[in-house]
């Protein structure tokens, strides 16, 4: 336990210089100063914040069915510390904003496992954000609380408020679903966490096509399409075969992000000299990197229209998803066509010094344990 005490220092005693403070105190040059701020911070009181910014609401999405609405955003780093007074992403929290209307005649059940099936019930996630020595827990647990969404919506009315979920370091992809009397609302988001650049970002996959080189095809003739696919990506070169193309996925790209996300991937960064240098820290270091960056590979004459990744301990050994957008939709579904491997390690390269090795099974990492439901 830390025991806290305020000092009264006399006239005499704040008139001496700084070196002959450390002194009488027996402080130990910076470290021992240091170590009495450190002391001090650690014993200052919780304080819930009068209000806060509200600027996240520019980024809030909407989405209706019905008689329901729903609004939805996830908080960035800064925005959780002035919204809860605490860094909540270092203890992998990440707040998420609802907004509920409900202009049903019947009360609505809000689902938090929908949302996050290893949520943080408030109280845990103000124990587990309190800073060392931190004074004021129950007043902070009352806060987080307050804060949190109320999980039944009475017939005509709106309500507004958090829940504590898992961090995401990307895109968060959740379902928030609402359950009536005889009937079940529910609502698919992705959100980008702000300050997040996903590799998607940076093609519009709705203009990829002229409308006359889409085909509509029914089973039949997507099978017979499949078989007229190249075997195999491109590499860098985009001369040399790469990996071999093992996955294909109907459904529109939201559901389909939603889908994988909840499966476990990761949406991936594009590639930076920032996100570079991290790789290779993850990589000399043995830590895991969720988003890095991949290399790119080339189907329809241009790189992966999206990826994913299943980091596993390293960045050396994670599992690779990369989409292209194919001409061809199936019943008016749009249809993706992919590469899926699993990295296993490191090796030398005549081209690149050191690539990864790549599990020479490659249907091992598309079984249906890791890839499933995507097609809505």
């Amino acid at each position: 336990m830390v025991h806290c005490r305020v000092m009264e220092l006399g006239p005499a005693k704040l008139n001496l210089g700084l070196e002959e403070y450390m002194q009488r105190f027996s402080l130990i040059g910076r470290t021992g100063l240091l170590s009495m701020l450190l002391l001090i911070a650690g014993c200052m009181k919780y304080v819930p914040p009068d209000s806060f910014p509200q600027a996240f609401l520019k980024r809030v999405e909407t989405q209706q069915e019905g008689p329901v609405q729903v609004s939805a955003v996830v908080l960035s780093a800064s925005e959780s510390e002035e919204v809860f007074g605490s860094s909540l992403p270092g203890k992998n929290i990440q707040p998420v904003w609802l907004k509920i209307h409900n202009q049903t005649e019947k009360e609505l059940v809000l689902q938090l496992l929908s949302i996050d099936p290893d949520y943080f019930a408030p109280s845990e996630a103000a124990w587990l954000s309190q800073g060392f020595g931190e004074r004021g827990v129950a007043a902070k647990m009352h806060y987080f609380y307050e804060q949190h969404v109320p999980l039944l919506i009475p017939a005509g009315v709106t309500t507004a408020g958090f829940v504590f979920t898992h961090f995401d370091p990307g895109v968060k992809a959740f379902a928030v679903q609402l359950l009536g009397d005889r009937k079940t609302y529910d609502f698919d988001f992705v959100l980008p966490v702000p300050g997040f650049q996903a590799d998607f970002m940076k093609r519009d996959t709705t203009k990829l096509y002229a409308p006359n080189e889409m085909r509509t095809l029914n089973l039949d003739e997507l099978r017979d399409y499949l078989t007229h696919l190249p075997c195999c990506v491109l590499g860098g070169d985009q001369q040399t075969d790469g990996d071999p193309l093992n996955l294909v996925i109907v459904g529109q790209g939201r559901h389909g992000v939603v889908t994988l996300a909840r499966r476990g991937w990761d949406l991936t960064e594009t590639l930076s000299t920032g996100t570079a240098w991290r790789t290779a820290l993850s990589s000399i270091f043995g830590s895991r990197y969720r988003t890095s960056p991949l290399s790119p590979l080339y189907l329809f004459g241009r790189s992966q229209d999206a990826s994913f990744q299943k980091a596993r301990e390293t960045v050396d050994e994670r599992n690779h998803l990369r989409l292209w957008r194919a001409p061809v939709n199936l019943q008016g579904m749009p249809v993706w066509v992919g590469q899926i491997s699993r990295d296993i390690g490191v090796k030398l390269s005549s081209k690149t010094i050191i690539t990864h090795k790549i599990d020479p099974v490659v249907d091992e990492a598309s079984t249906c344990k890791k890839i499933s439901n995507v097609t809505r």
